[in-house]
């Protein structure tokens, strides 16, 4: 168990995952009205979803890890997303440095970034990988894109048409 300290509240399997109830101390939280701040715990890590065969024609879900671009990647690939869920992380792996294989939203839902609100698609230019996690139903916010511009080193850009 990777964190087996500490008295476990409901728990799962006897002591082997459950919730542990944290201190304001321990989270360093000050605000009122939050209630109780528990955290799951037991297991080593947790074991996402991954799929290597993404295709131009079915969604790309929004959760686990995606592979974008492989060798069904044409010379200008579109890969539509699925709406992201609050708190839960998607994480494409580009592999592929094709150039024009872009990643949109199927709604309109945006990538909140500090280049901008408003972005509608990523475009890779040089393959990579882009962790993200829902913010809201209607925004993505990927960790590793922060460039001040449209446009990064990371071979990838942010746009809002393919």
């Amino acid at each position: 168990m990777s964190y087996n300290t500490g008295p476990l509240l409901p728990s799962l399997y006897g002591r082997r995952v459950g919730l542990l109830p944290m201190t304001s101390a321990a989270t360093g939280t000050g605000k009122t009205g939050l209630g109780a701040v528990d955290f799951l715990v037991g297991p080593e890590d947790f074991r996402r979803g991954v799929t290597t065969a993404e295709t131009t024609g079915v969604n790309v879900p929004a959760w686990g890890v995606s592979f974008i671009g492989g060798t069904s990647a044409g010379s200008s690939s579109v890969y539509v997303l699925d709406p992201p869920i609050p708190g839960v992380s998607k994480t494409l792996v580009f592999n592929t440095t094709a150039n024009g294989v872009y990643v949109k939203t199927l709604n309109s839902e945006t990538f909140l970034t500090t280049q901008g609100s408003s972005f509608t698609v990523i475009k890779s230019t040089a393959g990579g990988v882009i962790h993200m996690f829902g913010a809201t139903t209607a925004v993505w916010a990927p960790l590793n894109i922060t460039s001040g511009t449209t446009s990064n080193a990371s071979g990838f850009a942010l746009t809002t048409t393919t």
